[in-house]
């Protein structure tokens, strides 16, 4: 049970919105072009960059960026381990291990 004991907030408001994940959410064409970029072998901090220049108010940062650089490399791994998607690159591309 929680019993409200004051009905004021302990804090003032904050100045900038930067750092909240609500805030700094990405669209789906933002995470489009991080996707793209990625494959580009394009650094994360180029891509905030990118995403900065399409929009001066967004308040996304470098940990969102790796976020969803993360998932969309475990969309391409699928289940595999990164072991073993390396395994099936070097098959695949006639390597020999």
């Amino acid at each position: 049970m929680v019993k409200l004991m004051c009905g004021s907030h302990n804090h003032e408001m904050v100045k900038s919105l930067v750092g909240h994940p609500y805030a700094g959410r990405l669209t789906k064409d933002e995470k489009t072009i991080i996707a793209d970029m990625t494959k580009s072998m394009v650094k994360p901090r180029n891509i905030l960059l990118t995403l900065k220049k399409h929009n001066a108010n967004s308040y996304t940062t470098i940990k969102q960026i790796y976020n969803v650089r993360n998932a969309y490399r475990s969309s391409i791994r699928g289940s595999d381990i990164e072991m073993q998607h390396l395994m099936k690159l070097l098959e695949r591309d006639q390597y020999i291990h």
